[in-house]
């Protein structure tokens, strides 16, 4: 029996996986397209034939998939979810703070126990000693994986028995990130009304400012190959809304945020760096 499963390869998936097998963790992963897993059956992971058979391997299973929809697909089959009885699942995948309660429910009613975490960093930041990674639930649950987890980020913290303040969390982190993505444009859009030039612009901003590297991205029109795709933002956008909605809630700012995305994706900048906004601010998105 390995000490922990990887179900869902994706760039954040393989991420951790690969920080599990390097902390010489025992590892087994899976993924819907098998070529994602031969990698890390090259770095010692053991690889599993179906869902089921992940889940069974491991005491510990962690899930990084798109949503929480994916997860109860994969986890929902009733070959899969006869394997979950006294193990914890440690979910991973993007969700709101409903989302991340009916999953707990979910998961305890078939023996289960829980945890809802959020990672606050690219995939490339994984295992570094200043990476943030939230989970809720349990502390028992907790304490039982925190020895496997701790390889994962330098930052790991466990916010109490509420499954669902991970996610607002991270959802209140992306929503201050947003905000300084379309005040940094609209400052751009300030200065280019009086002819001051990015370069310039960017300069006057202290090297610590988050903003400046998205004013260094416009003055050099290099929107390609981003991080993270203004598609991408909106899909987070989405579920800010809904966590809005469950929570009654004021929306009006990520609605208004919302439709500048969209209109960004409707010119065809979808898959362009979050910089790209600016396009839509000077009304030529596409250009």
């Amino acid at each position: 029996m390995s000490d922990i499963t990887v179900i869902g390869l994706g760039s954040m998936g393989s991420a951790l996986a690969r920080a599990l097998l390097q902390a010489r963790h025992g590892v087994t992963v899976w993924n819907r397209t098998s070529a994602k897993m031969q990698p890390l059956l090259a770095l010692g992971a053991e690889g599993a034939a179906s869902v089921a058979a992940a889940v069974q391997a491991s005491p510990l299973v962690m899930i990084c998939v798109d949503n929480y929809g994916v997860a109860r697909r994969l986890l929902g089959a009733d070959e899969v979810s006869a394997q979950l009885g006294g193990r914890t699942l440690i979910q991973l995948s993007t969700g709101t703070p409903r989302e991340a309660r009916d999953s707990e429910r979910w998961v305890r009613d078939h023996g289960a126990d829980y945890l809802d975490g959020a990672i606050m960093a690219y995939p490339e930041k994984i295992g570094r000693a200043d990476t943030l990674i939230l989970l809720a639930g349990a502390q028992a649950a907790f304490d039982r994986c925190q020895p496997y987890l701790e390889c994962l980020g330098g930052d790991l913290r466990h916010l109490g028995p509420n499954v669902g303040m991970a996610a607002a969390i991270d959802f209140g982190l992306l929503s201050r990130t947003l905000g300084l993505f379309i005040g940094a444009v609209h400052a751009a859009r300030i200065c280019e009304s009086e002819g001051v030039g990015m370069d310039l612009f960017a300069s006057a901003l202290p090297e610590t400012d988050r903003a400046k590297w998205l004013i260094q991205t416009i003055h050099k029109a290099a929107y390609e190959n981003p991080g993270a795709t203004i598609r991408t933002w909106e899909a987070a956008l989405q579920r800010i809304q809904e966590q809005a909605r469950d929570a009654r809630i004021n929306s009006e700012v990520p609605d208004f945020v919302s439709n500048l995305f969209k209109r960004a994706i409707a010119a065809g900048d979808g898959e362009k760096d979050v910089a790209a906004l600016i396009n839509v601010l000077r009304g030529d998105a596409g250009a």
